[in-house]
């Protein structure tokens, strides 16, 4: 027994617990609402309209219709300067002959999936007695849902406050409910429909009978805003488009203060980042800026997200930092707006060092060559070494010279990374009878350049005049035509006792053509756009100016060479 009685306590208890969360849960719902609310669909119902003239007041030449869409155009205005606002009119005027009905109205609220139906209307007393006076709204009596009796209940308490500083009294917030009976005439949870066409079309559609589950929020809603009496003594507020105007603006910012709608002057709508691809080395870490639109926007804030934090990381000031191979999105978002982002990708590798002319190469004694050595790694230091510097010496630009016959080990450094990259030079010298001249082109630290595109492999052998020697294009039965970084071996009998590297001013990717792929990887290159990398070889042909550098200069003359014929 005394067990039994536990029991039921307990249950009592945990009935009370979540009766108290649910409490809280409701409780909150509205902060929640408004706070997350980023956008939003306004429905304006400018009250009669067409041949249905409202209520009239002769002696002043009022008519409601006039001045319920001026209130409602008005009304349009003052939410242009909030943020995410879209404001739908039922209509914007009707002829004489037309009419809308309340039917209409109350389905362009829920065939748009309006958040809210605001219907503007002016009341009247028949009489011009003093006794007629103040502005009430109307509001469902339906509390199934917080969104509406008790919610359009706390806007109409705020459209009255407002209204009353203008010096209309206020009448309160009020339901009605009709008077037929049947399923039409009631909602789906059972009880009784709207009075007002309007309100009651908005919450449970055209439907003969309960219409939809409105428990599930299917209902939208509404507020129907008798601003004040057309006549009597309230025509004071409404005998003007300046007077007109501040009603509209009293609706606009009881709507504003519950919703937590901000200026679009104050709220950021878009996000510019300096770069969209960024090529980066594990551990390294570069900035990303940002420029925020408008600047008039009060909180400039950005979250910044990384799609995999295994491959790069990004802290609270756009730092990105590279953790491992891979690729990454980084993302910036708008603090409190997360609907306005920015984007960048991110590729990250880990630190290398590769010497380009391959892993042997052949000079002759007292020829240098220069070593093309390619790295990701930014402003660090690359050191070079020689195994015997009896055999060949290096320089630090990676100048090497050939000083007698033999075979040295030429290796690149990486600083402060410990990776190296090495290359077996074969130094050679010539035999009495042998000789190598050659003509048209210049040869420099073991680079032939001044070739022209489309340069034919067989003729550009027979300007490398030899004796007792022969010359070879590596691949040659693949190559085309001579293109930049192939190289020319020189044999001696059947061993290779020198190589040349070849050079096209202009040609960048080594195919021996000038073509619009070669200055739109120099257009990649120079915006760091991440699609095109320019290194070795490849970097001095897209320099075609000579000035030691790929800049804009050189990738418009090779656009002008290949869309004018202009000589590089």
């Amino acid at each position: 027994m005394n067990k039994k009685v536990s029991k039921i306590r307990l249950n009592r208890i945990i009935s009370i617990i979540l009766i108290i969360i649910l409490i809280y849960i409701i409780s909150g719902f509205h902060k929640s609402l408004a706070e997350s609310v980023k956008t939003m669909k306004i429905v304006i119902d400018p009250g009669h309209g067409g041949y249905e003239t409202g209520a009239v007041n002769y002696n002043d030449g009022i008519i409601e219709k006039d001045i319920t869409l001026k209130t409602s155009r008005y009304l349009k205005e003052y939410f242009e300067d909030y943020y995410g606002v879209q404001v739908i009119m039922t209509h914007n005027g009707l002829n004489n002959d037309q009419e809308m009905s309340v039917l209409d109205r109350g389905m362009c609220a829920r065939n748009n999936n309006a958040d809210l139906l605001l219907c503007l209307h002016f009341n009247s007393g028949g009489s011009i007695s003093s006794n007629w006076h103040g502005a009430e709204v109307y509001v469902t009596n339906n509390k199934s849902c917080y969104k509406y009796n008790q919610e359009s209940t706390e806007i109409g308490n705020l459209i009255l406050n407002n209204l009353s500083k203008l010096g209309i009294y206020n009448r309160g917030v009020k339901t009605r409910l009709c008077n037929d009976v049947g399923p039409k005439w009631e909602y789906s949870d059972g009880t009784k429909a709207d009075y007002y066409g309007i309100i009651r079309y908005a919450m449970k559609g055209n439907s003969e009978d309960r219409g939809p589950d409105i428990t599930k929020g299917t209902g939208i809603t509404s507020i129907l805003i008798e601003h004040c009496f057309i006549n009597g003594t309230d025509v004071q507020f409404i005998n003007t488009d300046a007077k007109l105007k501040q009603l509209a603006e009293a609706d606009g910012k009881a709507i504003v203060e519950h919703y937590g709608l901000k200026l679009k002057k104050d709220v950021v709508s878009e996000i510019i980042l300096s770069k969209t691809n960024i090529n980066i080395l594990v551990g390294e870490k570069t900035k990303i800026d940002v420029s925020i639109n408008p600047n008039t926007a009060i909180n400039k804030k950005v979250i910044w997200k990384s799609s995999n934090e295994k491959v790069a990381k990004v802290d609270k000031d756009g730092n990105v930092i590279g953790i491992g191979n891979g690729k990454a999105e980084i993302t910036a978002i708008a603090d409190g707006n997360d609907k306005v982002q920015a984007k960048l990708n991110v590729t990250v590798t880990e630190a290398s060092i590769n010497i380009e002319n391959g892993d042997k190469w052949n000079i002759l004694k007292g020829n240098t060559l220069k070593l093309y050595t390619d790295t990701l790694v930014k402003n660090t230091k690359i050191t070079y070494n020689s195994s015997d510097e009896r055999i060949a010496t290096v320089t630090s630009d990676g100048i090497v010279k050939g000083i007698k016959e033999g075979t040295v080990k030429i290796t690149a450094t990486l600083e402060n990374y410990s990776k190296q990259d090495t290359i077996e030079l074969n130094v050679n010298t010539l035999e009495d009878n042998e000789k190598i001249t050659i003509e048209k082109y210049n040869e420099n630290n073991g680079i032939i350049s001044d070739i022209e595109e489309k340069t034919n492999v067989d003729n550009f052998i027979k300007n490398i005049k030899l004796s007792n020697l022969k010359a070879k294009i590596r691949n040659d039965d693949k190559i085309k035509f001579v293109g930049s970084g192939v190289v020319l071996d020189i044999y001696s009998g059947n061993k290779v006792i020198q190589s040349y590297l070849c050079k096209v001013n202009g040609d960048c990717n080594g195919d021996g053509l000038i073509l619009a792929n070669d200055y739109l990887m120099i257009k990649d290159y120079i915006m760091e756009e991440g699609t095109a990398r320019l290194h070795g070889i490849y970097y001095e042909a897209a320099d075609v100016t000579g000035d030691k550098k790929a800049l804009a200069n050189d990738y418009l003359k090779i656009k002008d060479h290949i869309m004018y014929g202009v000589k590089i």
